[in-house]
């Protein structure tokens, strides 16, 4: 690549890091930076450019290593280096570093101004006041300076007034009031002097001055809540001290629903809300404070696991498992050595929260990267329960194939290992059942062995004398199930039978009652019944002489007949008598004759 190439190529990319800084997107601009200072690490113009993206990202540890390394003789810079020293605490080093530059008579107003700050924050409030005073004496009020200055001139006469400090008539205060920052300062001042009324007045201000300001800027609804949620605190705040609790609840609530609210105004909130309902669901709001503390912790220590494990309980308990896996995440991250990462108690729980939070492809990649880390750097007994733990897994998700080849794995290395048996015979079974069948014929009989639990304890009795549970928890019956009753069944009352009034026991009853009267022995008929009896019967039936065969039809033939030729037909018909009549039954199927009708 010539020379005038990489210039161009350089050109590029600072126009690039300039376009990312004014989208905020420092992350990319960082990237751009490393690869001009990749052809010429000397740059100094990169080299200020990435500290202040560092600064923007609130990395200020990386930006004075920057500028300690490259612009140690460099005066340039020195607000940078101040300010990054105030962020970190370390106010010695920023103390002999203001020492430093007032001696070479540089009284730049960025380090006064910061000077002020250190004050500030280390509570020297009159020092703080004094050097706000004086910077506003030398300041233009028609430059937005001016308004910063005095914005932190007001917080810092409030601060003394909080802590029973006297100031000075000098520094009284005027109503200067065209920012939102110098009307919430103002109106901090006053609930110093305990004037709520005025603090009140002016808080809302401060809102509705806010709310218009981000407005015109597109903020959003949710934006500008986060940004109201410091207003709202002081305000919820003067209401309590007026005695208004339930107006002071109801902001503390929606604080503490906003979304993305900052920790520091969250712990703020919880810690007025405990106090304004004092006992009424202290538990939630307390439980809601400890997160927000352990969460302020975490960031100032990000590598202890003990803080960090702390506030993932506290996030699981109130079921925010995505919560907890964020802040595992973050702190695995810190952790540098791979061989401490991937320990199975940590990829176990990192793996359980991918679970809950329903991410199993990434609970599988873990795994799997885990199990090649291990397997690569020959420990034994971590990749043994990796695998274990990533057969299981699968196992757990419907991947019978894939676990039955790790629970394989684990056979071959140690062919005594019952867990590892008993999990490919379960693998198998879903899909091979001669091959389940035939690994479960090497597991050991469950009463088999030493130590093994006798089959012929009474199990309903050791559940009657487990420890800690309730005897109502048992029902009074079972314990009557192994003691045999004393008391006799009593005996089923018979029933009565009902009997007539009519009814005589010395009489004895009628064999026949069961058979239909008509079919009786003393049945009697009457009417015209009795008139077709003694005819002979209806239509059909046999009648002696009565026709030809004894059909009952009419006589065809002669009239007379001699009286040999009736003696051989009444032979011949007593030697040809038809079969007995059948039984009274066969007239079951025949219908009954309704009343009333005539043949």
């Amino acid at each position: 690549m010539t020379t005038q190439d990489k210039e161009a190529t350089i050109t590029q990319l600072f126009k690039d890091v300039e376009r990312l800084v004014n989208q905020e997107e420092y992350t990319k601009a960082l990237r751009s930076l490393d690869k001009i200072l990749q052809s010429n690490p000397e740059d100094k113009d990169a080299l200020h450019c990435k500290v202040v993206s560092y600064i923007r990202l609130g990395k200020y540890q990386n930006a004075l290593d920057i500028l300690h390394k490259n612009f140690s003789d460099f005066d340039k810079l020195k607000s940078e280096e101040a300010y990054c020293l105030y962020r970190l605490n370390k106010f010695d080093e920023l103390l002999n570093l203001l020492r430093k530059n007032k001696s070479g008579n540089n009284s730049e107003l960025n380090l006064r101004h910061l000077e002020a700050q250190m004050a500030y924050k280390t509570e020297d409030y009159n020092t703080s006041i004094e050097i706000y005073y004086a910077l506003l004496q030398e300041a233009n009020k028609n430059d937005d300076v001016y308004n910063d200055i005095l914005t932190n001139f007001n917080a810092a006469k409030a601060a003394l007034l909080f802590s029973d400090g006297h100031l000075d008539e000098k520094y009284a205060m005027t109503d200067s009031l065209n920012t939102y920052e110098l009307a919430y300062n103002t109106a901090c001042t006053y609930i110093g002097q305990k004037d709520y009324k005025k603090a009140e007045k002016l808080f809302n201000m401060a809102k509705n001055i806010c709310k218009k300001s981000l407005l015109s800027e597109d903020y959003t609804e949710d934006k500008i809540e986060i940004e109201l949620g410091t207003i709202n605190t002081q305000l919820g705040y003067v209401y309590q001290l007026q005695g208004r609790i339930s107006e002071a609840i109801e902001i503390y609530q929606n604080i503490l629903k906003a979304k993305g609210m900052d920790t520091t105004v969250s712990a703020i909130a919880s810690n007025n809300l405990v106090a304004a309902k004092k006992d009424s669901e202290l538990f939630d709001s307390a439980r809601k404070l400890r997160i927000a503390n352990l969460q302020e912790f975490a960031k100032l220590k990000p590598e202890s696991l003990h803080i960090n494990f702390a506030l993932m309980q506290l996030q699981l308990i109130t079921s925010n498992p995505n919560n907890a896996l964020e802040t595992f995440e973050k702190y695995l991250l810190t952790i540098k050595e791979d061989k401490e990462r991937y320990k199975p108690g940590y990829v176990g729980l990192l793996v359980w929260l991918y679970e809950q939070s329903g991410m199993h492809e990434k609970a599988i990649k873990t795994l799997e990267d885990a199990g090649t880390f291990w397997k690569n750097n020959s420990s034994s007994s971590e990749s043994t329960l990796i695998l274990k733990q990533t057969a299981a897994f699968k196992i757990k998700t419907g991947h019978y194939q894939e676990a039955a080849q790790y629970y394989e794995q684990l056979v071959k290395v140690d062919p005594l290992d019952t867990q590892a048996i008993a999990g490919l015979v379960s693998a198998y079974s879903h899909y091979d059942i001669e091959k389940a069948e035939q690994y479960e014929s090497s597991l050991p009989e469950v009463n088999s062995g030493e130590g093994t639990v006798p089959m012929d304890i009474d199990v309903d009795s050791i559940e009657r004398i487990v420890p800690g549970v309730k005897k109502s928890y048992y029902k009074k019956t079972d314990a009557k199930i192994d003691r045999p009753s004393q008391k006799t069944h009593k005996k089923k009352k018979k029933r009565k039978p009902l009997l007539p009034k009519s009814y005589d026991p010395s009489i004895p009853p009628d064999p026949e009652r069961w058979i239909p009267k008509r079919e009786r022995s003393s049945f009697k008929a009457k009417g015209k019944r009795k008139q077709q009896l003694m005819k002979g019967g209806s239509q059909g039936t046999a009648v002696a002489g009565g026709g030809i065969g004894g059909t009952g039809s009419a006589n065809i033939g002669k009239s007379a007949v001699s009286e040999n030729q009736a003696t051989a037909t009444a032979q011949s018909t007593q030697s040809q008598q038809p079969p007995p009549k059948p039984k009274s039954g066969d007239n079951k199927n025949k219908k009954k004759k309704k009343k009333g009708n005539k043949w």
